[in-house]
């Protein structure tokens, strides 16, 4: 989604009674050493334990818990008091979130390294530069509208050194399945993964006829994949930030968090469909 506006970029969700939280495929946290707050309780009589605990903005603690049965965590916020419970995303003053990256440095860990070495062997569609300077991974729906953003975006970094490695996966339609194996069963792949984006508005690509056996593998190894990062849906992106280290964005974002992700300079774009991710002029 774009960056909100100043007034709501320092946000947090309460707690919705009945709302199941989205967990995420953990790395063990540093253990908590203190006995949970009470604003846990709730949580702790679902099933959920707590698996760590660290500091978080506004003199808040933030905690890792972990889903007893399928062995999903994710991070919960509690106030300096112990009273009060928040499950959503901080963002500061900036629109960054940092929540996401709560996540990533307390619940995933190094899984996200792991899976990136695992990506350099998987079935993957390359767009962009033929020897690229800067790499990303995009899991990537052939009917998923943003992914169609997404792509819109990119293809402003491709004479920049951009390569994009699409991740094909099936989870928004049933013909999902049908569109991603007429990509990955292509003579050229990203030929028709280029085509898909062309003529996305009137449909995009035919689905294939027959779907083989090797790529219902890689879609189902796609799957998983997601899976193991607590992605839902697409496009979901890997990469590595200034530092080196692999980090993960849900979804399409605005434009300036964009150049960060692809990690080149950030190119001109006029693109009117794209409009809306522009950060608002200041004034």
């Amino acid at each position: 989604m774009p960056k909100p506006p100043a007034s709501q970029r320092i946000r947090l969700w309460p707690l919705c009674i009945g709302v199941a939280l989205t967990l995420i495929l953990a790395s063990p946290a540093v253990p908590a050493a203190e006995a949970p707050p009470p604003a846990l309780a709730r949580l702790l009589a679902m099933g959920l334990k707590v698996e760590g605990s660290f500091e978080a903005p506004g003199q808040m603690t933030g905690y890792v818990m972990r889903a007893r049965e399928s062995g999903r965590a994710d991070v919960v916020y509690v106030s300096a008091d112990g009273r009060y419970l928040f499950i959503g995303n901080i963002l500061d003053e900036a629109g960054q979130d940092l929540t996401q990256a709560h996540v990533e440095d307390h619940v995933l860990g190094p899984e996200l390294e792991t899976l990136w070495q695992q990506l350099e062997s998987a079935r993957w569609v390359a767009e962009g530069a033929a020897k690229p300077t800067r790499i990303i991974y995009s899991f990537t729906d052939a009917n998923c509208g943003y992914c169609h953003l997404l792509s819109r975006v990119t293809r402003h970094y491709h004479d920049a050194g951009l390569q994009v490695r699409h991740l094909m996966v099936d989870v928004i339609k049933a013909s999902s399945t049908g569109k991603a194996a007429a990509i990955l069963q292509a003579k050229e792949p990203a030929k028709a993964l280029a085509d898909n984006e062309t003529r996305f508005r009137e449909g995009g690509i035919a689905p294939a006829a027959q779907i083989q056996d090797e790529t219902r593998k890689s879609l189902t190894q796609n799957r998983k994949m997601m899976d193991r990062l607590g992605v839902s849906g697409t496009p979901a992106i890997l990469y590595r930030d200034a530092t080196g280290k692999v980090r993960l964005q849900r979804g399409m974002t605005d434009l300036d968090t964009l150049a960060r992700v692809i990690g080149l300079p950030q190119q001109p774009i006029d693109d009117p469909e794209l409009a809306r991710f522009k950060a608002p002029s200041a004034g």
